[in-house]
Formats: C-alpha cells, structure tokens, sequence
C-alpha cells in the first residue's frame, strides 16, 4: 500500500489517465451502469483509495472522459488558424466536425443512461457550457469582423446555441423522436438564422439528424 501512495503521488496524471482509460473501456463494453466502481479497481490492480482520491464518483470519471475526449480531438486550434476559412465557415466546420466524432458519439451514447441523474447532467452541461461557450463566442467575433456573421451579443448568442442544441434538442435531455425532432432542428435552424449567426445550412441538418439518431438508439 505505501508503494502504491508513493506512485500515486509521484505521478497522478498516470494514474488518472489509468484510470480513465479502463473506466471507458468498461463501460463501452460492459455498459455504464452495469460498471461497478470494484469492476474498475480489480482492471486497474489499485485500491478503492487510489481511485477515491482522484474521483468522487463513478460521474466524476465518466465527466473527466467526457473532458479528456474534447481535449484529445483539438478540433478547434486547427480549424481555428485555417486561412482559407471565414468566421462562420470555421463555427460550421467545428459544429460538423464534433458531430461526426465517432468518440463523442460513444461518449454521449453513454452519457445517455445517465440522463435521469441531475447531477450528472449538470455536470456535463455545465463542462459544455464552460468549454464550449469561449470557443463559439470567438469564432463569433472573428464573423463580426469578417463580416460573415451579424450578431451583436456573441456571448449570449454563443449560449443560447449551445443551450438549444444540448438540452432543448438533445434527445437524451428531452425526450424526442420522429417528427418532434425534426420540428425542432428546424426551428434551431431558423432561431441561428434570425440572431445572424447562419451556420446550418443542409449538410449541418444531415449531420445533426444522423448524429441525434446515433445516440437515440
């Protein structure tokens, strides 16, 4: 045990990484709630400790994947410095780019199980917000001042896009299907046009669809 305390402490980010990575491969295969926290620490060989005093809680792992995920795509510094690309041209590629991302599809199919936990929900749309919210709003500015995007309040319209397209559209959220769904992405579509800010155009409308039906299976 002191072995393990002296590890632990010496390199926690190789034991969180660890932990993460077993965690999420548990619960794609085994599935989220059918994963126990002594399923995780007889994979990883650790005590109940060494895992507690990195996480709180199975949602703590599961938002810390969720995290890790975003990071490890970086979609947005790249897209960011492409030249050829405009404020909204860019916001429209990053939109499509998360969507299409086979790992956050993954994720968010997970995260779906958890979609009567308020706290777990709060916890994640409070990381989206936290995240995602800085991003959007500079892509805004940058359409602003290449005349690509016409919105005068690029924070609240960064929000009020996010908020709309991860709870009031999400099925996991708010539970849509058919022709419900299909309403409501396109009065998404029409709100974004209206607020200057027209990044859905139809081949986001395709990616939204197959993306909404991918984790409402």
């Amino acid at each position: 045990m002191e072995a393990e305390n002296i590890a632990r402490n010496k390199h926690p980010e190789k034991t969180v990484e660890q932990i993460l990575s077993i965690s999420y491969r548990l619960f794609l295969k085994k599935g989220y709630e059918q994963t126990t926290i002594q399923d995780i620490i007889n994979e990883l060989g650790m005590s109940k400790g060494a895992i507690y005093h990195h996480f709180k809680s199975k949602e703590e792992i599961l938002e810390a994947i969720g995290d890790k995920e975003f990071e490890d795509r970086n979609v947005f510094s790249k897209i960011k410095e492409a030249e050829n690309l405009n404020g909204l041209q860019k916001l429209k590629r990053i939109f499509c780019n998360e969507l299409e991302s086979i790992e956050k599809q993954q994720f968010d199919t997970i995260a779906s199980s958890l979609s009567d936990n308020p706290k777990f929900v709060s916890m994640i749309l409070n990381g989206t917000m936290k995240r995602g919210v800085p991003l959007f709003q500079e892509l805004i500015e940058e359409g602003k001042k290449d005349g690509s995007i016409h919105v005068e309040d690029s924070r609240s319209a960064s929000e009020v896009i996010l908020l709309l397209i991860n709870v009031w559209i999400n099925p996991m959220i708010i539970g849509n299907s058919g022709d419900d769904l299909k309403r409501k992405v396109l009065y998404f579509k029409h709100l974004t046009d209206q607020i200057g800010v027209p990044f859905i155009d139809e081949e986001v409308l395709a990616i939204l669809h197959r993306y909404l039906n991918s984790i409402s299976k």
